[in-house]
């Protein structure tokens, strides 16, 4: 049984099936609206969420399936044992996407699960915004996609570390315009600091204007995460944080008159990463990029319930 823990185990050509999939479904929905008829998914969050709620419950009903909401704050999950209530939700669902605080928690509710588990974003992972990202691109590049540049401006964190293992695994070039030792520690995985250090594909760079003006795509993501952004007791290192990262914001001055595609993975935090003019400008496809989450996760299902045996 695979699990999707991130996309470390997944083959290049296991990444383009998923996306061919993606692709195929968007391009012809009503030809899948009985995929994954009879088969029901919970989604447990511990985190807040509004696209992986979103797109994993209007993906699961258009496939014919459906998918059961559980708020970890309001279940037993805050009163027993982890693996306790993840092999009971197991035995009622055919799948579970868990989007959590720590990997360890997913790591946890894999060990128990009867059915496979998608991380939906933890710490360390963001798999299924990695796969959007690269359907996105696909989508707006001419060529292939080895003749891609996208450059990541920001703070290294999840998103930056599923977007250099699925760039290393289909040789799509990625620069990470970031500081050095940016990193709190959450994030830091030993397998993508590698891919950083040895990767024909993936490099890094401390300056983001040295490699801007040879972008196709531009890419940045919050430099504080969801939980800690108004958190009173973290309003020191926020303050602190932004103003180190405000010369990596995407803007005017920093983009000028190059003709990359501007990418975020939301949510917006306008006058911090990004601002608002670039949010809207016509080089965005920041919108596109997001509706795309619906897209790739139901390619993902998909692959997954085959590869289980599921339909």
């Amino acid at each position: 049984m695979r699990h999707i823990p991130n996309l470390k185990d997944l083959t290049g050509d296991e990444i383009r099936d998923v996306l061919e999939r993606a692709a195929k479904i968007k391009a012809n929905p009503s030809d899948y609206g009985a995929l994954l008829a009879n088969k029901s998914m919970a989604m447990l969050f511990q985190k807040t969420s509004t696209r992986t709620r979103v797109s994993f419950e209007a993906g699961m009903t258009e496939l014919g399936g459906h998918a059961i909401y559980v708020d970890w704050m309001t279940s037993n999950f805050v009163l027993s044992g982890i693996e306790y209530e993840a092999e009971y939700l197991s035995t009622n669902v055919s799948c579970i996407m868990a989007r959590v605080m720590h990997h360890s928690d997913l790591q946890k509710i894999m060990s128990a699960s009867r059915v496979p588990v998608i991380n939906g974003c933890d710490e360390k992972f963001h798999p299924c915004q990695a796969l959007t990202d690269l359907l996105t691109i696909s989508e707006h590049h001419d060529g292939d996609l080895s003749d891609a540049h996208l450059v990541y401006v920001g703070v290294q964190n999840n998103v930056s570390n599923s977007l250099a293992i699925i760039c290393d695994k289909l040789g799509v070039n990625l620069t990470l315009a970031t500081p050095e030792n940016d990193d709190n520690g959450e994030s830091m995985d030993a397998d993508v600091q590698e891919i950083i250090k040895s990767s024909a594909r993936v490099n890094h760079v401390i300056d983001p204007k040295a490699v801007i003006g040879d972008a196709s795509f531009v890419y940045t993501d919050t430099w504080v995460d969801m939980q800690y952004f108004n958190n009173p007791n973290f309003a020191d290192e926020k303050e602190a944080k932004v103003k180190a990262m405000m010369p990596y914001q995407i803007n005017r001055e920093m983009l000028g008159d190059s003709d990359c595609k501007i990418m975020h993975d939301m949510p917006i935090h306008d006058g911090y990463e990004i601002t608002s003019e670039m949010v809207k400008d016509p080089r965005s496809i920041i919108f596109f990029q997001a509706e795309n989450r619906m897209h790739a996760q139901k390619g993902l299902l998909w692959w997954l319930y085959e590869e289980a045996g599921l339909i």
